[in-house]
């Protein structure tokens, strides 16, 4: 039988990776999953997560940490937990209006951070975290984990290597169904202070860092926002409504600075629609097509595929794109890839790289194009026309 180790000696064990949580909502749930089987996913780990301290708005939620999270110790207090020494990496699963009090914080207690989407509220904040980051040794990761689905990994792959040559058109789309009910009670994500947008914000983050991944830096953009729901009850009393200011649904047209276009749409209330996130990049040499919903393929054309006899063999091919994760042991490359999964992948890439074994992606400077995006967007939206991306 294995030895159980002690808590008190987890400081002392220099194979243990000791890691702090500020937010144990949706979002610190699954990224606290992740940490307590990455081990088991990916024995490759040279070091052991430790699930050491998780702060929360309430102390219901800290105690929730603990007893269902395995955290060794909960807090009210986030700053218990960046000041705890035996922690190296910081893991802010916060409302996005408190990303950058608490980064800051993060790096003057010369803690790594793993962070969620988006970087920031705004530009301007984004632009302050870059300069931090740079007067900083520490790693900083950003969690787009949907750069981790083993298809879009493939699809990269691909494009850099020069399958589709040069980036003509893309359609991109990221909808969900969950804002649909007006009878969905208020909360930080439909408020413009807490949340600093809607659709685009909580779900546009991650179609834009992709499409900036995969077909390239966008040069200037167009952009409509729309709230088709503008009041919900109130999450304190439901029987009273308040206004809602953050759109529903949003769209695109952007153009790239290599001359090509492309159209990016997102929305929390396209019935039917679960985890609905898709797209398209044709090129001058190949075009490609995935789609969450079929998560298993990467769907993949070369122009230059004969078309005779009897058509060749032009047309969409399909790829396998299973679990394929390097390092990854469990579940194995038989299986499909789910959402939580994405973000296994993602927080093992941010704990390698704080090891050294590799650079940190996604970074803070992608995070701050991608803000750029946002701004850029809802500015055009407001203004109704063309935004250059400066």
């Amino acid at each position: 039988m294995a030895e159980k180790r002690s808590f008190k000696d987890v400081g002392k064990n220099k194979d243990v990776f000791s890691v702090g949580l500020i937010g144990y909502g949706g979002i610190g749930k699954f990224h606290t999953a992740n940490w307590r089987n990455l081990n088991l996913y990916y024995p490759d780990l040279p070091k052991t997560i430790h699930l050491k301290g998780a702060a929360a708005l309430s102390q219901e939620s800290a105690n929730l940490a603990v007893n269902e999270g395995g955290f060794e110790y909960g807090t009210i207090d986030y700053q218990r937990v960046l000041d705890d020494p035996e922690i190296i990496l910081i893991d802010i699963c916060t409302p996005n209006n408190t990303h950058y009090e608490i980064f800051q914080a993060a790096l003057a207690a010369g803690k790594h951070i793993y962070i969620e989407k988006p970087l920031a509220l705004n530009l301007d904040q984004a632009r302050q975290m870059l300069e931090l980051s740079r007067s900083s040794d520490r790693v900083i990761q950003i969690a787009f984990n949907f750069r981790f689905i083993p298809a879009v990994m493939k699809a990269k792959e691909l494009i850099d290597k020069g399958f589709v040559g040069k980036v003509l058109n893309f359609r991109a789309q990221y909808f969900h169904s969950s804002y649909l009910n007006p009878d969905k009670l208020m909360s930080w994500r439909l408020t413009q202070d807490a949340s600093g947008g809607g659709a685009l914000v909580d779900l546009g983050t991650h179609i834009i860092d992709m499409m900036l991944y995969l077909a390239g830096p966008f040069k200037r953009v167009i952009a409509q926002a729309k709230t088709f729901i503008d009041q919900r009850p109130s999450a304190t009393d439901n029987k009273t409504l308040e206004t809602v200011l953050v759109d529903d649904h949003a769209h695109l047209l952007v153009e790239l600075k290599n001359g090509g276009v492309g159209i990016i749409e997102t929305s929390r209330i396209a019935g039917g629609s679960t985890d609905d996130l898709n797209f398209e990049i044709y090129g001058t040499k190949g075009s490609l097509k995935f789609s969450f919903m079929d998560s298993g393929w990467l769907y993949v054309y070369d122009a230059g595929d004969a078309r005779n006899p009897l058509g060749g063999e032009h047309g969409f091919k399909q790829i396998q794109t299973l679990h394929e994760y390097p390092g990854n042991k469990i579940p194995g490359g038989r299986s499909l890839v789910n959402f939580l999964d994405t973000h296994a992948n993602s927080q093992y890439q941010a704990v390698r790289a704080v090891l050294g074994l590799q650079p940190p992606s996604p970074t803070v400077q992608e995070g701050v194009n991608v803000q750029r995006i946002l701004d850029a967007s809802y500015r055009s939206a407001l203004e109704e026309h063309w935004i250059d991306i400066l």
